[in-house]
């Protein structure tokens, strides 16, 4: 018997020494990374709970039967007063006011405060939050009309009627607003729907030497985020150059100095910033039986059998220097773990390995994700300069702009906002309107159309 076992055990040995891998493995160059300091990680993606060591786990539910989506559409009324602005400025203002009053109708939490003293209720305060969105509207009338007539009290005379000035006068609109509960849609406001622009940062690895085996890991992994998110149809994607070395032992989160993003906003004209950070790529050696053990008693190489894969990715708003959205995804790879150098990152040799497999789906997570968060989110930009009556904006093409559209302009309102060295932001109110006259290949040349407010660089521009 015992000759019998010496075979099979010189058989395995033979067959591990046939297929053994002698390739040199290279360093991951750590100067891919970027904007990352001290912080907290991010959350388990929502299905998955956390293990004490730190693996997000699927945990199985069951599935909640989603509420049938309701479409209504009513009739709806808004003012703006005219004095003080000019009657396109009003109308544009008495469209918000209805648009406003329609998200009211329907699908509307109320959350209310009361302070009572002595029996007697000495303060009342509501909250309202409209969970409904704009699908499409359609103006039926728009008129000028006096004080009394906005209360109701009178018939509405005919547009352009005006005895007097506009001291007493109110713009009026009739709009046909149609609503809708589908958490997938998007508002149509104004029928623009820009896409707002993304930079997207290299990526970072927090533990290089885990991915000896795989070439062109951070770049590679950059360049499949750009290609996957343009085959969704989102255009106004740009990659961001630059680097920042990672300081070893120090928990990789996303740096929000202001100052830093500021300069991202500037070389690129993002609204966003995509980083990416694989949290862990390491493989391991599961299987300890009696084959392995032969191999390490010859001094031979045993193979890993298992990795865990885990990235993390963020959005940053470069304008409000804040985390506008994070998430995470992780799976364990079983069997053939190792890769090999001469299957680059995001070539078809590479994404046939098993660990491949595992990264073509963590990056379609990955831009599924993204693309879903931004696909909804307001067009956000800036006045940058103003020559001869003209003014320039951050925006190009790519964001789906064109000639003819017609932007907000929300105008700063007194000074930065600072508490205890913190810089909290600005106020902005609703200023003006302009009109895109021409578009270039980095920036977009407008006109107004009307005005409360005196335009200022830096003054925020949006769709509506």
């Amino acid at each position: 018997m015992k000759w019998l076992i010496g075979i099979v055990l010189s058989l395995s040995v033979c067959l591990v020494y046939a297929n053994e891998d002698f390739m040199d493995s290279e360093p991951v160059n750590l100067e891919n990374s970027f904007l990352f300091s001290n912080g907290s990680s991010a959350q388990c993606p929502q299905g998955y709970q956390r293990l004490e060591n730190g693996q997000c786990v699927f945990m199985a539910q069951p599935m909640a039967q989603k509420p049938p989506v309701q479409n209504a559409c009513f009739e709806v009324r808004g003012v703006q007063a005219l004095k003080g602005v000019d009657e396109k400025f009003a109308r544009k203002m008495a469209i918000r006011d209805a648009l406003e009053q329609a998200t009211m109708r329907q699908n509307l939490s109320v959350r209310t405060d009361q302070t009572v003293e002595d029996f007697v209720l000495t303060k009342q305060s509501g909250r309202f939050t409209a969970q409904s969105k704009v699908k499409n509207f359609k103006i039926l009338r728009e008129d000028i009309i006096d004080q009394f007539m906005a209360t109701g009290e009178e018939a509405t005379p005919k547009l352009g009627q005006l005895q007097a000035s506009n001291e007493d006068k109110y713009f009026e609109v009739i709009l046909k607003v149609c609503l809708t509960d589908d958490p997938n849609a998007c508002p149509n406001l104004d029928g623009n729907l820009y896409q707002p622009r993304v930079a997207i940062a290299p990526v970072t690895i927090v533990h290089p030497q885990e991915a000896n085996d795989i070439s062109n890991l951070l770049n590679g992994y950059r360049l499949e985020l750009d290609r996957r998110l343009r085959s969704l149809k989102f255009r106004n994607a740009t990659l961001l150059n630059e680097a920042v070395d990672l300081m070893p032992n120090v928990e990789v989160t996303p740096n929000l100095e202001i100052k830093r993003l500021e300069d991202v906003r500037n070389k690129t004209g993002a609204q966003y910033l995509m980083l990416s950070v694989i949290r862990s790529a390491g493989a391991s050696i599961e299987d300890n039986g009696y084959v392995n053990q032969a191999r390490r008693f010859y001094n031979l190489r045993v193979d890993n059998d298992s990795r865990y894969i885990e990235v993390d990715w963020y959005l940053i708003d470069l304008l409000e220097y804040s985390i506008a959205h994070e998430n995470r995804t992780g799976f364990d790879v079983k069997g053939q773990v190792d890769v090999g150098r001469d299957r680059p990152f995001g070539t078809n040799a590479f994404f046939a390995t098993d660990v491949g497999m595992v990264f073509n789906t963590v990056l379609n997570q990955q831009v599924q994700d993204v693309h879903g968060y931004l696909k909804c989110q307001p067009f956000v930009s800036e006045v940058i300069d103003i020559r001869n009556d003209e003014y320039i904006l951050f925006l190009n093409s790519e964001s789906g702009a064109k000639v003819g559209d017609e932007l907000a302009v929300y105008h700063r309102v007194g000074r930065g906002v600072q508490f205890n060295g913190l810089d909290l932001g600005m106020d902005y109110k609703p200023g003006a309107f302009l009109r895109i006259k021409r578009i270039l290949p980095r920036f977009a040349v407008a006109e107004v159309m009307s005005k409360k407010e005196v335009i200022q660089v830096g003054d925020r521009v949006k769709t509506w």
